[in-house]
C-alpha cells in the first residue's frame, strides 16, 4: 500500500496555486483502477469533489461520497480510496488545503464567526461531509476557474477566498466547525487509542493499518496499548471479537458461517481455530450448548 504525504506529493502532477498557508490544487486522474493508500496529510484540507467517488477511513469512522458533497479533513492519518472514477471517465477533486495557523488567525480576526461555534455543541471528529448548496457549488466553480487560468493572483486573494469559505461554514455548520477547532489540541494518545480500538472490534483491519491511523509507529502503537490494557493488542481484539462473536451465537439467530465476517475474520477455518483455542470447542458445539 502506496503512502502519500499531501499535498507534497501532489505539487508535481497537479495543476496548483501555492502560496504561504493556502494551497489550492485541482487534481485530476484518468486512472481506471481503484487504489487504497495510506495519506499523511500534512494540512487541514476541504477536498471538493467535482467527478468521481471518494472512500475515506479514519481511526473512528468510515465515509463515501460523491460529486454531490464535499468533505472537510482535519490534518492527520487517513487511509483513502479516492479513483473510483465517475461514468464520465474522470476523477477530479479542488482541493483546498489551510494551515492551524490560518485557522487560528481567523477565528482572531472574525469574533461573530467564533461566537457562533463557541456557542454549538459537539463531539470533535477528524472528517465531516457536507452536501453542496448553491452557494458552495458556486464557490468551487471559482476555484476551478482560477486554477484553470493562467493568470497568478496574489496570495492575499487565496486567502480571502479561504476567508470567505470559513466565514460560510461557521454560520451554516457551526456544530462541525466548533470540533474542528477544539481538534487543534490533539487528544491524548490514551484517548485515542482506545477510540480506535472500540471501534474496529468488527473490523479485519491489521495493527499495522491501526497504528498509522493513530499516528504512531507500530512499535509505540504496541508499547502504549500493552500499557493501556494489559495485553498486547492482537490478543486484545482476538479476545474481543471472539466474546462478540459468542454473544451473537448465544442469541441464535446467526449461523457461524455468517458470524466469522461480521467478527472480522476473514475465512470460516481461522475463526473456528481460534474460537476453539479461547472456547474449548467449535463455534457450531457452542451454539448447539446455547439453544
Amino acid at each position: 500500500m502506496n503512502t502519500l504525504r499531501i499535498p507534497q506529493d501532489l505539487f508535481a502532477t497537479s495543476s496548483s496555486i501555492q502560496n504561504e498557508g493556502v494551497y489550492v490544487i485541482n487534481y485530476q486522474s484518468k486512472a481506471t483502477e481503484i487504489v487504497r493508500s495510506k495519506i499523511v496529510l500534512q494540512q487541514h484540507l476541504f477536498s471538493m469533489l467535482v467527478e468521481g467517488h471518494k472512500s475515506v477511513h479514519t481511526a473512528h469512522k468510515h465515509l463515501q461520497i460523491n460529486n454531490n458533497q464535499f468533505l472537510l479533513l482535519t490534518s492527520g492519518h487517513y487511509l483513502m480510496t479516492e479513483k473510483m472514477i465517475s461514468d464520465a471517465g474522470a476523477y477530479q477533486s479542488i482541493l483546498f488545503f489551510f494551515t492551524q495557523q490560518s485557522l487560528t488567525d481567523f477565528f482572531s480576526k472574525h469574533s461573530d464567526a467564533a461566537k457562533c461555534v463557541q456557542s454549538a455543541t459537539a463531539i470533535p471528529e477528524q472528517v465531516y461531509a457536507f452536501d453542496k448548496d448553491a452557494f458552495l457549488t458556486n464557490f468551487i466553480q471559482s476555484l476551478i476557474e482560477i486554477s484553470s487560468g493562467n493568470a497568478r493572483m496574489p496570495q492575499s486573494f487565496y486567502e480571502v477566498k479561504l476567508q470567505e469559505l470559513l466565514l460560510y461554514m461557521c454560520h451554516q455548520y457551526p456544530q462541525q466547525m466548533q470540533s474542528v477547532y477544539a481538534l487543534a489540541s490533539r487528544s491524548e494518545a490514551e484517548t485515542e487509542i482506545k477510540q480506535l480500538a472500540e471501534n474496529h472490534i468488527e473490523s479485519n483491519i491489521t495493527v499495522e493499518e491501526l497504528a498509522f491511523l493513530c499516528n504512531m509507529s507500530l512499535s509505540t502503537f504496541k508499547r502504549k496499548f500493552l500499557k493501556i490494557y494489559g495485553i498486547p493488542p492482537s490478543k486484545w481484539f482476538l479476545q474481543k471479537r471472539l466474546e462478540h462473536a459468542a454473544s451473537l451465537l448465544k442469541m441464535g439467530n446467526m449461523k457461524p458461517a455468517e458470524v466469522y465476517y461480521k467478527v472480522g475474520y476473514e475465512n470460516h477455518s481461522s475463526f473456528t481455530h481460534s474460537f476453539k483455542q479461547v472456547f474449548g470447542i467449535t463455534p457450531s458445539e457452542y451454539a448447539s450448548q446455547t439453544l
